[in-house]
């Protein structure tokens, strides 16, 4: 008879344990896919600001540019026109800016998760290796944000509640109890 305590696990134990395994990577590698693509859309929509920007100053200028040329034509002096023209010349520098810098900011957009595509293939490769070699893979506790229906663990130094006398069995523990070190 063998002491190793994942032997002695039920066929139902196993499959509960491999589908919370499974639940718990998946939620894991969308929430890492959802961390990296948020950091992008960010730079996206700064991006997308800035070629608005731009295209809002565009808009307004075209405004100062046939200003100009009706002044130029109706007046030909250059006081008035100049004045507009010189307006309108600026507010295109300042919208030439706006856009290359929004260019410039699109350009450095990387929509593809390279982490959890990398983290994926692992995970891939570690399924893999466990199928290929059962039993010489123990599973990684689940992170402590990742318990929602688990109890906190307590601390090995913490008093423990007194138990009844019906609840617990013959060596002092109780007998629905599951052992922690099975799970491992």
């Amino acid at each position: 008879m063998s002491t190793d305590p994942r032997q002695e696990r039920t066929l139902g134990q196993l499959v509960a344990s491999a589908t919370q395994d499974i639940s718990t990577l998946v939620r894991s590698e969308i929430a890492l896919a959802k961390a990296e693509v948020s950091v992008q859309v960010k730079k996206a929509g700064v991006g997308g600001g800035l070629l608005a920007g731009a295209a809002v100053i565009v808009f307004y200028s075209v405004y100062f540019l046939f200003t100009t040329i009706a002044e130029g034509i109706q007046a030909l002096g250059l006081p008035r026109w100049a004045s507009f023209l010189i307006v309108t010349v600026f507010m295109l520098l300042v919208a030439a800016v706006l856009g290359l810098l929004g260019v410039k900011k699109m350009k450095t957009v990387d929509p593809t998760p390279a982490k959890t595509i990398a983290e994926a293939q692992e995970t891939v490769e570690a399924i893999k290796s466990a199928v290929e070699h059962p039993g010489t893979t123990v599973p990684a506790p689940r992170p402590e944000w990742d318990r929602p229906g688990l109890p906190a663990t307590v601390p090995a130094d913490a008093p423990s509640a007194p138990t009844t006398p019906a609840a617990s069995s013959s060596n002092g523990s109780a007998p629905s109890t599951p052992d922690p070190s099975r799970d491992a």
